[in-house]
């Protein structure tokens, strides 16, 4: 190729580019590529302002006045719910109030509930929190099911446990015996309870001894002497006596001892009794 064809192309070249001073315009591929790494970068830079913000709340949080914290560990809604029948509302705010005291945030909900449960009265206890400043306490008391020996109640589980001053009044059949067979007796007594269901005929009084063995006083007045075994029958055998020959004469019953295999022995009141 010749010089002067030479120069002649480099001059045409020259001629298309772009004007001095002149800028091209972006390319519309090459922006498409870079807008998903900017969205990035941004939302990269706010959640470390947000983390940011976050810590320092937290910082100034921990730096608050001990004041401030105690006003809202201030425990000034605590509800109990109870029967406080055995265990009085005095017993349980002197149970609550130790631990009342270390605030809503400090409060240990197991050591409550457990210190409720040292109570014998008490079967069943639930503390929960309920904010901003309260507690809420339920308790379960157990239910007594007889008396026993004048002092002590016996309650369904078969444990005896002190007679609380508030049921000193409490109309409850009575159960009497050694204390080591407080099961057995327990066991008869709802057996018979289950059987002497008619008006006058429930239980007021079961009774075992190794001598006599069961004396059974019902709330008619009746008593009965039931021997060492086969109470059910023989009580069963009097019940039958009480639908028939016995039914007109009750009133003038005092005893019946149902001891004998085939027949039963009745102690009647004494006639000016009977007749007033």
């Amino acid at each position: 190729m010749t010089k002067d064809k030479k120069a002649q192309k480099q001059k045409k070249a020259r001629g298309k580019q772009a004007p001095r001073g002149a800028r091209a315009l972006p390319d519309s591929n090459e922006d498409e590529g870079l807008r998903p790494l900017r969205l990035i970068l941004m939302v990269s830079f706010l959640l470390l302002v947000a983390a940011g913000l976050g810590y320092s709340a937290r910082w100034l949080w921990q730096q608050a006045p001990t004041v401030e914290l105690s006003r809202v560990d201030a425990l000034e809604n605590v509800r109990v719910k109870a029967p406080f029948r055995a265990v009085t509302e005095t017993e349980i705010e002197d149970i609550l109030l130790p631990h009342l005291r270390n605030g809503f945030f400090a409060l240990d909900i197991d050591d409550v509930r457990a210190a409720l449960m040292d109570n014998p009265w008490v079967v069943n206890a639930a503390v929960s929190r309920r904010w901003p400043n309260g507690v809420e306490v339920v308790v379960e008391e157990a239910e007594p099911l007889a008396i026993w020996g004048g002092d002590q109640l016996l309650i369904a589980s078969g444990e005896l446990l002190p007679r609380p001053e508030n049921l000193r009044g409490l109309r409850l059949p009575e159960l009497a015996g050694d204390a080591e067979l407080v099961e057995r007796i327990m066991a008869q007594y709802q057996a018979l309870a289950g059987l002497l269901t008619t008006k006058d005929m429930e239980v007021r009084r079961l009774s075992f001894d190794d001598l006599a063995g069961w004396q059974l006083e019902l709330v008619s007045g009746i008593r009965l002497q039931l021997g060492h075994d086969e109470l059910l029958e023989r009580v069963d055998r009097f019940l039958s006596l009480t639908r028939g020959v016995l039914a007109p004469h009750l009133q003038k019953v005092v005893g019946v001892d149902t001891r004998y295999n085939n027949a039963v022995a009745v102690q009647w009141k004494p006639k000016d009794k009977t007749e007033n």
